[in-house]
């Protein structure tokens, strides 16, 4: 009996350690090779470790082969439970991952490290900013310990300073990772090339937030007070002051970025400029004699690679005159153009590798064209996940991050929203918290999503069924994914039954409304009746009210839209009421619309008026079906 209880202590203890774990992993579907372990209390012969084969099943005695890829861990819970309900009075049936996957685990981890890349959390306990930059092999020489920043993948960044860090004060405060999150290391130094008419040209590291006069003065200051100070962003003159200006502190201020391009020019020096991915000593490149395009690439360190080819742009008085696409293959000749002072050369990958994380079938590093943006980042990871929240995406580009909407992308075809991508960005998409809630509700949308909410709570929060009459709630449909299925939920709002359907971020739940048939003519309640499986045209008129006393049920009138067409038939509802002639009673379809007309009098007035009032009610009918 110890032993027993002892076993159950046990086992109770490895199953609250599996929920504390499941609900980290709550959306992680099961996949084939993925090992589990099964555990029907109670029934040792039923438990164990299960391998999901190669089909997706796994076997489990009595019950024989069950699908469980695809299927999250309560998901499998319960198909394993109502399966042993044919043979066990009560299971109470556990399923655990024994290691998470490794592609479940992993985070990314870019910028200021030895090692950037994609890494598996570690098991058995939270992991920290430090344990991920660990992976990574650790800080480079260039690291801001102070602005690390975290980009959980719900959206929120966080930023922590690692400077004088501890690491338990980083699991109080916050800092662990979550599977799918992004570490960014940013540099503590931008490298700006000055050249031109200044005493130290050349390549420099300045701190970050340096300004450009203090870059100036990084160079030994200008050699001629007459220069103009210029500065190239990406191949563009954005900024150009007299030196004499900026020196007084009256030019407006501009703090230099990282690739960033100083020029001191005066008229006497003949020079053109050289930025661009792949160059190896960017800057000004001092002209002596004829000098051409590919002197120029040669003197700033820039190589020929056949797998990375690279595109350059020759841009004169801010106009592009030239473009070539050059690798190894090359005719040397495309690129002998002769430069002239105040040229600038800008070499561009014809291939940036690029970043996406988050619910999509494959996330991961790709290599893409130049030029590419974020539809085809999205293609090339081969589609979205149904969990993905597309409102909430974040561009994040050398460190900083940048919201944007895709669901206005996607569905409203704003196309500034699909940003052309740069080398190294990473887009991050965050998993949907929301659900929604359509239909014969109070107030259809988005809600928010709770953890444990049923399908039932979420049309109460949505305001709940605008009425019990108009709403069927015996079709109501909860879509998952390109799934859907089928709930009778009325026994749940008359308070019979409590359901447990839950639902998940990104479900969307449809209360249709019942539906509806007409009935026009001599009856006491006209107009639309609601129909219900096996319903006819007897029960139709019954459901009316009933007809008057003066009513031709033997030329009663059924109008049907069949292809958009109306299709009139001739009923004698008398031979099916009296005789149970099933033939003149037809089955209710929705939007059907019948018509009882009055008994026809002598004179010739009421004979009109009651082919007036019989095409008044067709019309009625036909205008009933075209707006089914």
């Amino acid at each position: 009996m110890r032993r027993l209880c002892w076993a159950m202590v046990v086992l109770t203890s490895l199953w609250v350690w599996e929920v504390g774990r499941a609900q980290d992993i709550e959306a992680y579907r099961l996949n084939p090779g993925d090992l589990i372990t099964v555990t029907v209390v109670g029934e040792p012969l039923l438990s164990g470790d299960q391998l999901v084969g190669p089909d997706g099943t796994i076997r489990l005695p009595l019950v024989g082969s069950v699908m469980a890829a695809g299927l999250t861990l309560d998901e499998l819970t319960e198909r394993l439970t109502q399966s042993l309900r044919r043979f066990l009075r009560d299971p109470k049936v556990i399923v655990a991952l024994k290691q998470l996957p490794l592609m479940f685990r992993r985070v990314y981890v870019l910028g200021a490290v030895k090692m950037p890349g994609v890494y598996a959390l570690p098991t058995g306990g939270s992991a920290t900013v430090i344990d991920a930059i660990a992976l990574a092999g650790g800080f480079s020489e260039e690291a801001d310990l102070e602005r690390v920043r975290i980009f959980q993948k719900d959206g929120r960044v966080l930023t922590v300073n690692l400077k004088n860090f501890q690491a338990d004060g980083f699991r109080l405060n916050g800092s662990t990772l979550q599977p799918g999150d992004l570490v960014w290391v940013p540099p503590a130094f931008v490298r700006v090339s000055i050249g031109g008419a200044v005493n130290l040209p050349g390549y420099h590291s300045v701190p970050l937030q340096t300004t450009l006069l203090e870059v100036v003065a990084r160079a030994g200051g200008v050699k001629d007070p007459s220069a103009v100070i210029k500065v190239y962003r990406n191949g563009v003159e954005i900024l150009s002051v007299p030196w004499l200006k900026l020196s007084e502190g009256a030019a407006v201020p501009i703090t230099l970025q990282d690739g960033d391009t100083v020029l001191a020019a005066v008229k006497e020096i003949a020079n053109v400029v050289v930025v661009g991915a792949g160059v190896q000593r960017p800057g000004v490149v001092n002209l002596v004699g004829r000098v051409t395009v590919l002197g120029a690439l040669s003197m700033a360190g820039v190589a020929a690679d056949p797998a990375r080819p690279l595109r350059i742009r020759l841009l004169r008085e801010n106009k592009e005159i030239a473009q070539v696409q050059w690798n190894s293959t090359t005719p040397v000749q495309e690129l002998g153009m002769e430069l002239q002072s105040g040229d600038i050369i800008v070499v561009e990958p014809m291939l940036i590798r690029v970043t996406i994380v988050g619910p999509v079938q494959k996330p991961g590093s790709y290599e893409l064209p130049a030029g590419s943006r974020i539809t085809d980042l999205i293609a090339k990871a081969e589609g979205l996940q149904p969990t993905v929240d597309l409102t909430n995406a974040v561009l994040v580009r050398k460190g900083e991050s940048r919201s944007l909407d895709l669901l206005q992308l996607f569905w409203e075809a704003k196309l500034d929203n699909d940003v052309e991508l740069q080398d190294g960005d990473v887009l991050m998409l965050p998993a949907a918290r929301k659900i929604w809630v359509v239909g014969a509700v109070q107030r259809p949308g988005a809600i928010d999503f709770q953890p444990r909410m049923t399908v039932v709570d979420a049309i109460s929060v949505a305001g709940g069924v605008r009425s019990i009459e108009e709403a069927d709630l015996s079709a109501v449909r909860l879509v998952r994914g390109g799934e859907t299925r089928v709930l009778n939920l009325e026994a749940a709002f008359k308070g019979t039954v409590i359901p447990l359907e839950t639902v998940k971020p990104g479900d969307v739940v449809i209360v249709p409304e019942r539906a509806k048939a007409y009935v026009f003519g001599a009856v006491a309640r006209p107009g639309a009746v609601r129909v219900q499986s096996g319903d006819t045209a007897v029960t139709l008129l019954s459901a009316a009210g009933g007809p008057f006393q003066d009513a031709r049920l033997d030329d009663a009138v059924l109008v049907r839209l069949v292809e958009g067409k109306p299709i009139v038939m001739k009923l004698d509802l008398n031979k099916a009421i009296k005789e149970g002639d099933i033939r003149q009673s037809p089955p209710i379809q929705a939007g059907d619309v019948l018509y009882i007309p009055l008994r026809r009098r002598s004179n010739w007035l009421s004979t009109f008026g009651s082919a007036v009032g019989f095409a008044t009610s067709l019309a009625t009918a036909i205008y009933y079906l075209s707006r089914r």
